[in-house]
Order: C-alpha cells, then structure tokens, then sequence
C-alpha cells in the first residue's frame, strides 16, 4: 500500500528528507518473526517482540503525536482529514485498549500534551502559527501566547510535571510560559538551530528537546536547565537525526526516534547519555514515543500499515535497564 504523505503545513513526521545513514551502537534484530508466548503464562515483552505492538487507529486518513491521559486511560492524538474527510480534522481520543476513536475538537490541532493534573490539553493550532488550550472535556481552545512572540510551524508545547508551565519554541528560541500568569521567559536559543521540545524532567530542572538544524536535518538531543544550573548534549553524535523523545515516568530511561535515511525507529537509552537500545524494527516510520503513566507501554505513531496510524507497544522497563547496563557506558 502506498504510504500517503502528510499535506498539514507543520506535521514534521511527514517531512523527512535526508538524514544520516550512519548506524554505529545499536543493536539491529528484526521483528519479524514473533516470539512464541506459553497460554496462561504471565507475558514479560521482549525487545523487538512483535506479539508486545498493538494499533489502535486503522483510518485511511493520518494520525499522528500520541499523548496520555494522566490516568492512563485515553490517548488523545491529532488527525488530519483534508479534503477527502475535512470533518475528520481535530483532535481525537482513543482507549489504549483499542475500540472505536471519538473527537474531541473539530479545529486543526497538532502534537497536543496532556496536562499532569488532567484538566486540560495543549496543543498547535491554526496550522502551527498559535497555541492553543482546550478543556479535556471538549469546548472552545483559546489562544495562549501572545503575538508578540511570533510562533511559526509549530511550538510543540509540553506541560511541565506540576500543570503550571509550559515550554515551546518560537523560531531558535526555546520560551516557558507560566499559565496562571501569562509570564514569559526566554529559557535558550538555538543560535540558528531550532530547539524543539519534548519533556520535562520529572523535578521540571530540565527539558529535554531536539535541536535541529532545519538546512541539514541533522539533529541532537539536549536537556536544557530551568535553573540555570547549565545545559547537556544528551547524544554524542555530530551526523545522526533524532527527534521525539520522552522520559518513562520513574525517570530511568528516555525514548528516542533515531533515524537513519528515511528507516525511523524507536530506541531506549539512558537519560544521561550512552549507547541505545533498538525497541522497534520496521522499513517504515515509528516516531513519536509517548510513555504511559505506569510506565509498562509507549505509544507512537507509525506508518507500518500503509498510513500514519496510532500504536502501543507493551515495554519491560527492568529488562531494557539491564541490557542497557550489559552494553556498558
């Protein structure tokens, strides 16, 4: 099946044009053939096991940028409908334990986050030149950053841990908005590189983002300080192309898509640095990893069934961390 390309101006995993084909610390085992799991014994997933992949949405259409409810009950994602189904296009909530998608807003809205205490959803809006709130339980999104900061194919915003700020890029700069407030503050610039954001630490002392050169594709993952207390390149590499990452809720690992060529995968990896672990294996696009509260799955869009649809994958987060010991720093 042809895989249909993503004409939404912003939709970033739609885009991707040449990217490094160098592969150096992973470790590459094909998910093609399904590990044989015993009836009635209780199942721990296995890297790169394929029975551990669920797909949650099947529409022709594209959906994309998963984000869990804070109970883990609800995934809420993006779709776009376009002309073929403009009715379609907002934001749309699914259960993770599959079962027919229902809509939320009837806008266009991309990469939406949940908020940590429930009550409310930040997402891109007006094809990536605002940023908008909207109530979990439906209604009217309102705009949130001023004009003044102009804000252009998307800030992909991301709530920090307590529900109080929230961090987006504007350009090359990297800004925190506290809601309550309206108070805006200049956290980093990119110098010409585009920091975008992915998550928060769990103590909100940092936020990881991936900086990205927009000429090149070439990007790194960086944890930026909320206090001052300095910055981190998280991966070494000077030619590799990672994009969305996101911390497991107790912190220990981060998850990352690396991409090599137009083949991008997930991947798990210390949030201090090191080597990675390959955790999703197809000739296809895994972006967008979003880990669930309790830490057992990570949702991400992939286009492994022919269109961007939405996917879980089942994770043993005690097994990942002692392989990624076993490798050694």
């Amino acid at each position: 099946m042809k895989i249909k390309t993503y004409v939404s101006a912003i939709l970033i995993i739609g885009c991707i044009t040449s990217f490094s084909t160098a592969c150096t610390q992973e470790q590459v085992v094909s998910d093609t053939k399904p590990t044989q799991v015993g009836a009635g014994t209780d199942r721990v997933c296995k890297r790169l096991d394929p029975l551990c992949l669920k797909q949650l949405t099947d529409d022709p259409i594209q959906d994309g940028f998963p984000s869990w409810s804070p109970d883990g009950e609800n995934i809420i994602f993006s779709r776009y409908g376009g002309d073929v189904a403009p009715e379609k296009t907002g934001l749309w909530l699914v259960s993770p334990e599959g079962g027919e998608p229902r809509q939320l807003t009837a806008v266009i809205g991309e990469h939406p986050d949940w908020s940590p205490d429930g009550r409310s959803i930040v997402f891109d809006g007006d094809y990536g030149n605002s940023i908008q709130l909207v109530a979990a339980s439906g209604g009217t999104p309102t705009s949130i950053v001023p004009e003044s900061i102009p804000v252009e194919q998307g800030g992909q915003p991301k709530w920090s841990p307590d529900s109080r700020r929230i961090a987006f890029k504007a350009g090359s700069d990297l800004w925190v908005l506290e809601v309550s407030t309206g108070r805006l503050e200049k956290l980093f610039t990119g110098d010409g590189k585009r920091p975008i954001p992915s998550c928060w630490s769990p103590d909100g002392e940092e936020i990881y983002v991936f900086l990205l050169e927009a000429a090149t594709e070439i990007s790194s993952i960086w944890a930026i300080s909320t206090t001052g207390a300095g910055n981190r390149q998280v991966t070494p590499e000077q030619d590799a192309t990672y994009r969305y990452a996101d911390l497991s809720p107790d912190g220990s690992l981060l998850a990352v898509t690396w991409c090599a060529g137009r083949d991008c995968d997930l991947w798990v990896m210390s949030p201090t640095g090191g080597k990675r672990l390959q955790i999703t294996s197809h000739p296809s696009l895994d972006d967008g990893p979003a880990w669930s509260p309790d830490g057992k799955r990570i949702a991400f869009v992939s286009t492994r069934s022919g269109t961007f649809d939405i996917w879980t994958l089942e994770v043993d987060v005690e097994g990942l961390r002692h392989e990624l010991e076993t490798l050694g720093p």
